[in-house]
């Protein structure tokens, strides 16, 4: 498992920089920079909606992988021992980012 320190607020999945899921997956096949990335599990908050916690909020969470060129990617799982994602005050998932993303080309 990865520790996850996720400042997206605007998610239904976070409560106080952790997130309430089990597993999260990275988006951005082809990316070369972290901004190419994205949380896939991203969930917007709507005004007046109750926060969906899945589970109970951790720091400890599987991070699926689709960014092929990161140096973390170990067949499809996050292999860092920890990461963030960024993109506080997102409404969807594409201004999400793994900011701990490193290219390995």
């Amino acid at each position: 498992m990865t520790n996850l320190d996720c400042i997206v607020s605007n998610c239904v999945y976070n409560d106080d920089k952790c997130c309430c899921r089990e597993d999260i997956t990275v988006k951005g096949r082809s990316a070369e920079s972290n901004k190419e990335t994205c949380c896939g599990s991203f969930v917007e908050q709507k005004d007046g909606a109750v926060k969906q916690a899945a589970g109970k909020p951790s720091k400890e969470t599987d991070v699926f992988c689709d960014a092929c060129k990161c140096e973390f990617n170990q067949d499809h799982k996050c292999g860092a021992e920890h990461i963030g994602i960024a993109g506080k005050s997102a409404c969807s998932c594409v201004e999400t980012e793994c900011s701990s993303f490193c290219c390995c080309n």
